[in-house]
């Protein structure tokens, strides 16, 4: 069941007037870094080989990346995808560079101390609940969730919700970050698209918990940041270089399968047109350069 979005909004105002105002994308900065590390430490590098993350700047229109030592380099769009489509044409090709791009969402996790009629049945307090979003985009008539909810229908797409288990702005001046605090609920588990334009929410009963998707309570899946780091090491290692390159080249330009309409400006008047300016805050990729494997 889901409920209009006038009666969310009043019967959780104080909830979040009480928040730290953690924002999503403080979050996702809290943790990158420590990603970073942790799939280049399951990766392994060959000789001579390294490995580099690319975000993407839609301010910029380029792709800022940081190599292993965190040396910071830029690539426009052009370059960007000359050397995605060159990289495509490599198929058989054991030392040629690998692409791949994963796709991590990050939410702010709000604690709640009592129920509420949006309270999966039998879920008791304090649990803990995401808010999803929802709401078309003008532009796209797409919400952030529907476009994460049809790439994660490309073949061996990997795309989560980011939930980290912070709740004060203190947590992010600590020295240690603590991976164990994060929550990865895949998009495989999710049941809908919500498109009826209500609200919906992702609730955890415990820090440690999978999640429940809800308006209609539906079991989901979560995975811990480690078991994520392993899971992009395999898919790189069992790609082949080209064709993982060609798989990334699709999934970032067929705005049309994403559900994008040409006439969205982003689209109609860009040089290169792709998905990028819509998925900039979840899109990692991962740079394997060619080394001898160990």
């Amino acid at each position: 069941m889901s409920y209009p979005r006038d009666a969310e909004k009043s019967a959780v105002s104080h909830i979040y007037s009480e928040s730290t105002m953690i924002t999503e994308t403080a979050l996702e900065m809290h943790f990158h870094r420590l990603l970073m590390e942790l799939i280049r430490a399951n990766c392994g590098l060959g000789e001579g080989g390294g490995m580099h993350f690319f975000k993407y700047s839609p301010q910029r229109e380029c792709f800022v990346g940081f190599d292993q030592a965190y040396v910071r380099t830029e690539l426009s769009e052009g370059d960007f995808f000359e050397r995605l489509r060159k990289a495509s044409t490599k198929f058989g090709y054991k030392l040629a560079d690998t692409f791949f791009g994963y796709f991590l969402q990050f939410k702010v996790v709000r604690v709640m101390n009592s129920r509420s009629k949006y309270t999966p049945e039998g879920l008791r307090p304090p649990h803990y609940r995401v808010a999803l979003d929802t709401r078309k985009n003008m532009r796209t008539q797409l919400s952030q969730h529907e476009l994460l909810y049809k790439l994660n229908t490309n073949y061996g797409a990997m795309v989560y919700y980011a939930c980290p288990m912070l709740f004060d702005r203190s947590d992010f001046y600590s020295v240690n970050v603590d991976l164990d605090a994060l929550r990865l609920a895949e998009l495989d588990s999710c049941p809908s698209t919500y498109t009826d334009n209500d609200n919906h929410f992702l609730f955890f009963p415990d820090q440690l918990a999978d999640p429940i998707w809800r308006s209609e309570p539906v079991k989901g899946e979560s995975v811990t940041a480690d078991a994520f780091a392993k899971a992009v090491c395999a898919k790189i290692r069992e790609k082949d270089p080209g064709e993982a390159a060609l798989s990334l080249l699709k999934m970032l330009t067929d705005y049309s399968a994403a559900g994008i309409s040409a006439d969205a400006p982003e689209i109609a008047e860009h040089p290169f047109p792709s998905i990028l300016p819509f998925i900039s805050e979840s899109l990692t990729i991962v740079l394997r350069d060619a080394g001898v494997p160990r």
